[in-house]
């Protein structure tokens, strides 16, 4: 998680820790629904190829 940056470690730590819904989320950033659903699928996309190069 720390090798995400800043606002991408908050939106998952926001969605999966405080069990925030995406528009919730996006209220609280001050950007849109869609913005937030794409940050969430990148910051999963570089969690799995950080996973990868580790393994």
């Amino acid at each position: 998680l720390v090798q995400l940056p800043e606002r991408e470690q908050r939106i998952l730590l926001l969605r999966y820790y405080s069990n925030l819904t995406q528009s919730q989320i996006s209220a609280e950033l001050g950007v849109s629904q869609m913005h937030v659903s794409r940050l969430l699928a990148r910051s999963f996309a570089r969690l799995r190829s950080a996973n990868r190069i580790e393994a």
